[in-house]
């Protein structure tokens, strides 16, 4: 105790500035996220009141619901998009700025909510809630850093866990504000929504007489006079030595170390297991079961027998026990340490949901069970704050050096925002599903996260940032020498810290020692090459400390990989899965068209012909956008050929919109048709134009990033065509036209973007406009060896013209690319995807999943295979094309096979449609990692510039033939075959995995004219090849110095 209050008087200045952060930061969102229940009620009858006023009637209740699920959510949307802006915000203008400005924006939320009854509008609520949502998405990760940054290392467990600590207290008083005696009545609860100002003018006010952090102040801005002023202020007079010389290590070995961006961080391999850690720890905050428990309480307390207006006075006792706990927790933190505090925490917080579990399973069984069932609950909230509650931040930020710690925290806060998202989405639906047994979901993942933590987290406690990174590095580098970080401090503070090599910067290793080798060669030293073997070897280790400075930025490929994602592949996605929503309304449409020109209902197999009509015109329509493309783009390039498709689909989006309105059923065939021919053209354009902009060591990533905008695509249309959103029979209009909105983003930024490099230099000639393109998609650097390779292609293609279609099936050197081409494209189709989502409905069915829930759990197979994609997108350049494709195959097969079994048996064992259910997500899982991401690189990769607009002619012909025959006999194939269906996918899939295994090379990290040269060996033979990589004529040059 006299320890605390000495500490208490030396670091005074520390403490204040911890509860001003506080006050501002993590305090908002447990205040927002308790008081929104409170208001529920009268928000409802306001917005129910002010559209009476304005319009003369009543609005619908689906309406309503929908306006209120609106008012809730965005505030999500709100943190994510907050959230994601921190890294850049924080770098350019420091934490403190960033604060002050989110108070700012929080002030200005909660005067247009305080005024919102007084104004009439609702849409005042929207608006505020949104910009709530940004404030707070901004100020929780800068509050977790700031506060990371401005304790020393003895106090920084403490420091960290007041985040926690104000989180909770936040919640609490938003539980006790929310009270019908105080702010919650029907009166007073704008004043309750607006309450949020004050905090945040608390510390609009005293924040400014606060200081940077040391850190910031030291490493970023070099002012190391104003780091020195900022400790006396914060910790008192005293010796700090010791936590300067940390700085000043940290500093050291950030001497050649910028601030890096987000995907640079999830590439690095130096912060593979920190990544791993902070996924973790946020995923296992939110599946916990902490939310299951608040909502729980309130059927405990009912049952209890306690009387209804008590429950809500009751309930506040959780809330006060997580905020004691969170109180505790920082003051046992740094005696106990993180890795204790969080493993522990895990293990008995599993015991606790079982014991719960059981409890609620008899609770109607024993009068005294209930009361048992409190006391638990309550339990489990003390050991949640005392646990993983406070130490999950102050782990997260003690893991991270300064450079990485704005990304990792961008990181964490959107998986965060987005599990708050997806958990408010799904658990009422998993808890009407499941009720109490839901804790057996969250059991299994804390006992999963207490396992790995246990394993492989080290404790933190008491370590330095460079200490914590050392143990870190023999995770990440467990079969490598890492050296070991000096102890000491230096005069002049030069340390040395080993970043390894990446796939985003082996061509600058190899650039480096190419250049060592000729500087030797020069001076006459002639070795053998066993000694320039190990010259290498050598070299590589002296050049690995000075890679991480030079890594390129692409910045530009990343923004441009946005733009033709969100025109590309997203709208053919989008239009395949939002079709389904609307179809019951647009078939009573053409029925009510009809009746009101002519006087009479149309025969349902009329309806049903012209529906089918509607759903197969946008395949003739694609067939034909596929059959013009190839001419098209190599008439007038693929950037002009892009923006005109994004014209067809605004045209198209302006039928749909108003086909209703015109009671014209004619204009939703039109509307089809022309989104076919544009999705016909994206298509085909979107992965050569992606293929071609990438450099070859990004390019495995930027192709399969076809496949992820695909799948959200898919996803989107799902979400968009829910009943609550745009798929009611008012709104299905726009559902339809909402697909112009992706082509309106695209027609207006595609235009500052280059076209390919290749295409500038190789069909063009022009050598300006490529270096400028290259610049501007690349970054500055060394690029000598991608434009080598372009060159090269250059060379071979000089006696080649554009072949096409016609020539490119009889041309003997490109007859495996065509086999190749014909079998991954085939196999997509035929691959049984489609038979799983549609026997996701009769599965869904068969587990005794109510009707209105069936497109929800839907909607998570969707879920499941766009992160699945975007899983794949990373594993690409490391696992390789040809390892997801055969590998994908044979996993999917086997999965098949159980499928089928489980499909058979599902009416003799009661509990086998739910293993059908996990392998309906497992098939999905493995299509996305695999087939899905893998085969459109391919196709970009095995044909060269010249060929591949015939290629992908072939490609989108395949494509939309495949969807029509498809669309055509899969009915009857299911119908006569039932689950023996997927029989026929298995040997598909089968015989494609051994033919891609045997006869695909391996395409990663080779340039287009090596993959040739790979593929003239099954074309000819033992035959040569008439120009390949290694027969060059003598007289041309193969590089250019650009």
């Amino acid at each position: 105790m006299t320890g605390f209050l000495s500490d208490l008087v030396q670091y005074q200045g520390l403490f204040q500035m911890l509860t001003i952060l506080g006050i501002g930061g993590t305090f908002q969102i447990g205040f927002q996220v308790s008081t929104i229940t409170y208001v529920s009620q009268h928000v409802k009858a306001f917005i129910n009141e002010t559209w009476l006023e304005r319009y003369g009637y009543p609005i619908h209740q689906d309406n309503l619901l929908f306006l209120w699920s609106i008012s809730v959510s965005i505030y999500g949307i709100g943190g994510l998009l907050g959230s994601s802006g921190t890294r850049y915000l924080t770098v350019k203008y420091g934490k403190k700025k960033c604060l002050l400005c989110t108070n700012v924006l929080m002030i200005i939320a909660a005067s247009i909510m305080g005024c919102s009854k007084i104004a009439q509008s609702f849409e005042m609520i929207l608006i505020g809630r949104f910009l709530c949502g940004v404030s707070a998405g901004l100020c929780v990760p800068l509050h977790h850093q700031y506060v990371g940054e401005i304790s020393p290392k003895k106090l920084r467990g403490f420091a960290n866990s007041t985040s926690s600590f104000f989180w909770s207290l936040g919640k609490a008083i938003g539980q006790i504000s929310g009270q019908r005696e105080l702010l919650g009545s029907q009166y007073l609860w704008p004043m309750l929504m607006a309450s949020c100002g004050f905090p945040a003018l608390v510390q609009l006010i005293i924040l400014p007489s606060f200081p940077e952090s040391p850190p910031y102040l030291l490493m970023h801005k070099g002012d190391q006079e104003g780091c020195k002023k900022a400790i006396r202020q914060l910790w008192g007079e005293g010796h700090h030595q010791a936590d300067i010389d940390d700085f000043m290590k940290e500093k050291a070995t950030m001497k050649n170390t910028k601030i890096l961006s987000v995907l640079e961080l999830m590439k690095e391999p130096a912060f593979r297991w920190q990544l791993y850690m902070i996924v973790v720890l946020t995923a296992t905050v939110q599946l916990c079961g902490i939310n299951a428990i608040y909502f729980y309480t309130f059927e405990v307390l009912q049952a209890a027998g306690f009387d209804e207006r008590m429950i809500s006075y009751m309930t506040l006792s959780v809330g006060l026990s997580e905020l004691v706990a969170t109180a505790v927790c920082s003051s046992i933190i740094e005696r106990l340490g993180r890795k204790a505090l969080l493993r522990g925490g895990y293990f008995i917080m599993g015991s606790l949901l079982a014991a719960i579990t059981v409890t609620l399973s008899l609770q109607d069984w024993y009068f005294w069970m209930p009361y048992c069932s409190l006391c638990l609950i309550i339990l489990f909230a003390i050991v949640f704050g005392v646990g993983p509650g406070g130490a999950t931040v102050s782990v997260r930020v003690e893991i991270f050096q300064f450079s990485c710690r704005p990304p990792a925290f961008v990181i964490s806060a959107v998986l965060n925002w987005l599990g708050v998202f997806v958990i408010g989405t799904t658990f009422p639906f998993i808890v009407e599903n499941l009720k109490h047994f839901c804790f057996l979901i969250f059991m299994v993942v804390i006992f999963t996260s207490g396992i790995i933590i246990h394993l492989f987290l080290p404790e933190t406690k008491g370590k330095s940032i460079v200490e914590i990174t050392e143990e870190f590095n023999k995770l990440n580098f467990r079969k490598k020498c890492i050296p070991a970080t000096p102890n000491h401090v230096t005069e002049d503070y030069t340390f040395c810290t080993r970043f390894p090599f990446s796939p985003t910067n082996t061509f600058l290793k190899h650039s480096i020692l190419g250049s060592l080798e000729k500087a030797l060669q020069a001076l006459g030293n002639r070795m053998e090459t066993s000694g320039i073997t190990r010259l290498k070897k050598t070299n590589e280790k002296l050049t690995e400390h000075f890679i991480f400075a030079l890594q390129v930025q692409f910045q530009g490929l990343v923004q441009m990989i946005l733009v033709l994602g969100i025109g590309g592949s997203f709208p053919y996605g989008f239009h395949i899965s939002v079709i389904n929503y609307p179809s019951v309304h647009i078939r009573k449409f053409i029925n009510e068209t009809w009746i009101e020109r002519h006087g009479s209902p149309l025969h349902p197999e009329t309806i049903m012909l012209l529906w089918s009509f509607i759903v197969s015109v946008y395949g003739i329509g694609g067939l034909l956008g596929s059959l013009c493309c190839g001419y098209l783009t190599t008439r007038y390039r693929k950037k002009k050929c892009q923006m005109c498709t994004n014209l067809i689909m605004l045209i198209a989006a302006l039928f749909m919109a108003f086909s209703k309105t015109a009671k014209s059923f004619e204009m939703i065939l039109v509307g089809r048709f022309l989104y076919g021919i544009g999705t016909g053209f994206s298509l085909n354009i979107h992965p050569q134009y992606v293929g071609e902009i990438s450099p070859k060591k990004l390019r495995g990533f930027t192709n399969s990033t076809v496949a992820v905008f695909l799948t959200l695509g898919k996803f989107m249309g799902q979400v968009i065509g829910l009943r609550e959103i745009l798929g009611s029979e008012a709104l299905w209009p726009w559902l339809l036209a909402s697909s112009g909105i992706s082509a309106l983003v695209q027609l207006a930024t595609l235009p500052f973007f280059p076209d390919s490099p290749s295409y500038l230099l190789i069909q063009k000639g022009n050598e300006e406009a490529c270096r400028k393109a290259i610049r501007k998609l690349w970054g500055e650097g060394d690029h000598q060896a991608e434009i080598d390779d372009i060159m090269k292609e250059k060379v071979a293609m000089t006696t080649t013209k554009t072949l096409r279609v016609l020539e490119l099936i009889k041309e003997r050197s490109l007859r495996w690319q065509l086999y190749i081409l014909v079998i991954v494209m085939t196999t997509l189709q035929l691959c049984g995807i489609n038979a799983i989502y549609f026997y996701s409905f009769e599965v869904f069915h068969t587990a005794k999943f109510e009707e209105y829930l069936i497109p929800y759990v839907s909607l998570g197979v969707g879920l499941c295979e766009c992160l699945s994609s975007i899983l794949c997108s990373t594993l690409i350049d490391r696992f390789g094309r040809k390892a997801l494709l055969w590998g994908g195959y044979t996993l999917m097969c086997s999965v098949l096979a159980l499928l089928t079994m489980t499909l058979s048996l599902q009416h003799q064992f009661f509990w086998m449609h739910y293993f059908s259910v996990i392998l309906i997500f497992l098939f999905v899982t493995f299509y996305g990692i695999g087939p899905s991401g893998a085969t459109v690189s391919v196709m970009v990769e095995i044909f060269s510039q010249s060929f591949r607009p015939s290629a992908f002619l072939i490609v989108g012909c395949i494509n939309w033939m495949g969807l029509f025959v498809l669309g055509m006999i899969f009915p009857l194939i299911v119908d006569n075959l039932g689950p023996f269906c997927f029989l026929i996918f298995l040997g598909i899939l089968a015989f494609s995995a051994i033919f891609v295994y045997r006869y695909l090379p391996e395409t990663k990290g080779k340039s287009i004219m090596e993959i040739k040269a790979e593929f003239n060996q099954l074309n000819f033979g033992k035959k040569e090849s008439s120009v390949t990589d290694n027969n060059f004529p003598n007289d041309q040059l193969s590089s250019t110095k650009l």
